[in-house]
């Protein structure tokens, strides 16, 4: 899905359509995916929910 809503920005879709379209909280998000896209290529755009946890004790 981040795959298809960037490619979509960058062919010159309005944020607010990918918005709407693909359920995205926020035009910032795009913004990051494209960051991202941009540092990392395709692999930056992968899912990466992985929280990190740290032990306090």
């Amino acid at each position: 899905m981040k795959q298809r809503a960037l490619s979509r920005y960058l062919q010159g879709t309005s944020p607010l359509l990918l918005m709407k379209k693909y359920d995205i909280k926020g035009s910032a998000t795009i913004y990051q995916w494209l960051a991202q896209f941009e540092i990392f290529g395709i692999q930056g755009l992968e899912n990466c929910r992985r929280k990190t946890f740290y032990d306090y004790s």
